[in-house]
Order: C-alpha cells, then structure tokens, then sequence
C-alpha cells in the first residue's frame, strides 16, 4: 500500500519529537533528609514525564497527577530502608540522580533540667527522637559532652564559655532547639547546713522571736526527709497576735569574719535561691531580709507564701529586694540574710517551713 504524503510527515515528525525529547535535569531537591511519609518537593526541567522513581535500585510508586514540567511532589514510602539513597528519575529523554537520606522522625526537646547550672554540672534534656547519631549544642556552637542518652532524655556537661541562648540538639531525624533559653551560673553558696557554704556555721546564726528552734537544734535531718543531709527548721506560733513569730539571721556584725558575699553581677543578673519546704499549711509566709554593708541602713526585703507541699527550689532575682522607699539593694554590699516567719492565720497553730541550699546566684 501506498503511504499519503500526510501520513510520510506525521511519521517523521513522530520520530523526529521522540529524538528530541531532552533528560531530566533536578536543580533542586528539598528536603535531602527526612522519615518515612516526608513530602519532597523535587525542582528543575523536562520533570514532566518521569516514568520510574528508585531509591538504590528499589521502584517507589508516585503519583503522577503531581509532576509538571520543572517540579514533582514526592512522598517517601514506609518501606524504604533507613539510610543514604541514590535517588533515579528517568524519562523517555534518559536518567538524573540525586542523593536522600531515609532517617528516622526529627528529635524534639521539651525541656532542660535544671534551666541554669554552672560549668560541668551535669543536665538533663528530656524529649523525644533522641536516635544516634547526637549531638548537642550550647548557644548554637559550643558542643558538649553526652554523658547518658536514651530516646527521650540524655544528661550532658555543661561546657565552658556557654552564653545565654537556646540549646540545640540534632539526631538522626534533623535538629531542634529548646524552648527556653539557658544560662550558666556562678554560685556562692551561703549555708546548706551540712557544713559547706561562705557561712556554714549555724552557731553563728540568730534566732529571734518565737522561733522554736535555736542554734542547738535548728539543724535536723528529718521529720520531713531531706533534699541531701540536714537543713535549717524553723517553727513557731504567733504569740504577741502581730503576725510576726521570729526567725533566724546569719550573724554579720563581725565585719572581719563576715564581709560581703563578694557579688560582682547587677541587680538584674542576680538571684537569691533556696529550698523551701512547708508542713501543709495555706497561710504561711516567710520574709527575706536582706541587708548592706557600708551602704543603707534600710530592711530590703521580700515576702513569699509557703502554701504548698513538700520542697519546692525558689529562685528570686534580687530586684525583687526593696526597702520602705522602693529602693533596691546593691549586690556587691550584701552582708546580711534573715530568714522571717508570718503567720496571717488566726487560728494559732504551730506553723513550720524548712530551709536548705542558700546560695546566690550570679547569670552569666
């Protein structure tokens, strides 16, 4: 049979369309590393027909409806093996290759434990997806030493020359960030009672009032169980119906044994911190006192209700301290705690709060 003319050049140009169809080029791929059911976005030319997808030699189906000519969606099958791929699209116009890393679902951090420390305390970081390889980083760029790691939580030192900032942690999923920004701190400690601290002696405190306790037996290590060791007891009831039962002070007047607490940050990067526990009762407060040494005369003080059970760490930035005027203490001149109780219950029972683990705090 004889061939038209028409049908002759429909043919050739058939034939001619299907040597001219050029390869599949990929400019972009994002992202290059995800888990299973990650949706990749895949950018460049001649996308538009891509007839097989493999992940090292391992077909994927896709779905076609998504391709256009410069971009494709994909979506990584559950069934692809953990790991680096080399990624294979081809055409009728030929083949393009790319690299994936299969991983598993991206790390997440809930929370740090302790927010603040010093350099080399140990810390916890508590979340979820913690799968090897980890790391974590302090303010972006300083890395540290992980000490335990589990999926859900890892204890890491914290290093030197660590700023204020988020802490970052990446596994084998990606990268996340903490929600909280940390801190280093440096502490001087006052008194844990256990014999340690800038002024551990308890003999050389004061107990005044209607404090039960004085300085033979304000030290005890039970009834309730401590944090670690002993802690300071304080116990009274409103006798004089002023709401004041007393307290105790750490004895300052002998300028040559007790100077100031050697405090170098402002006001704004200092904390007073300490371990209070409470014997149950909704009405207790107690007043911190502080006071100057070479500088005012004035009370600078600050007041906090004990309303709830067990111990409980309270931390409080020492602007909080004012005396009558409003004026605030300076940090350098601090020479003086007193720890006050309040009774604002008429009923006249006993009232009880425990202390421990006095120490400034100074933000670095």
């Amino acid at each position: 049979m004889k061939l038209r003319p028409f049908y002759i050049l429909l043919f050739f140009a058939l034939f001619a369309c299907k040597e001219d169809v050029s390869p599949p080029i990929i400019e972009e791929i994002d992202p290059v590393f995800g888990p299973a059911e990650t949706l990749v976005t895949v950018t460049g030319q001649n996308l538009g027909n891509i007839q097989t997808i493999t992940f090292s030699g391992q077909i994927i189906n896709f779905n076609t409806a998504y391709n256009a000519d410069n971009a494709l969606l994909l979506r990584i099958p559950t069934n692809v093996p953990l790991g680096e791929h080399e990624v294979v699209m081809t055409t009728e116009g030929g083949s393009v290759s790319t690299q994936f890393r299969v991983t598993l679902d991206p790390p997440e951090v809930f929370r740090i434990e302790p927010e603040s420390a010093s350099v080399g305390d140990v810390v916890t970081i508590y979340g979820k997806n913690f799968y090897e390889p980890v790391e974590v980083h302090f303010t972006d760029s300083v890395r540290a030493e992980i000490v335990t790691l589990t999926p859900d939580s890892m204890e890491v030192i914290v290093p030197a020359d660590v700023q204020k900032g988020r802490v970052s942690v990446t596994a084998d999923g990606g990268g996340a960030l903490s929600p909280k920004d940390f801190f280093t701190v440096n502490p001087i400690l006052v008194n844990d009672f256990d014999g340690n601290g800038l002024r551990p002696d308890t003999e050389q405190w004061i107990f005044v009032g209607s404090i039960n306790e004085n300085r033979t037996n304000a030290v005890q290590s039970e009834n309730p169980a401590p944090i670690d060791g002993n802690f300071l007891k304080l116990s009274g009831r409103d006798e004089l119906g002023i709401n004041w039962i007393g307290g105790a002070e750490n004895n300052s007047f002998d300028a040559e044994n007790f100077p100031n607490f050697g405090i170098s940050t402002d006001i704004s990067n200092t904390l007073l911190e300490l371990d209070i526990n409470n014997n149950g009762r909704d009405e207790t407060h107690i007043i911190l006192v502080l006071l100057e040494r070479d500088g005012s005369r004035n009370d600078f003080t600050a007041q906090i209700k004990v309303d709830w059970n067990g111990w409980e760490k309270i931390s409080l930035p020492l602007n909080r301290f004012q005396d009558l005027n409003g004026f605030s203490i300076d940090p350098a001149k601090i020479k003086t705690l007193k720890i006050h109780l309040i009774d604002a219950d008429s009923s006249g029972e006993t009232l009880e709060v425990n202390v421990d683990n006095i120490r400034f705090l100074e933000l670095l």
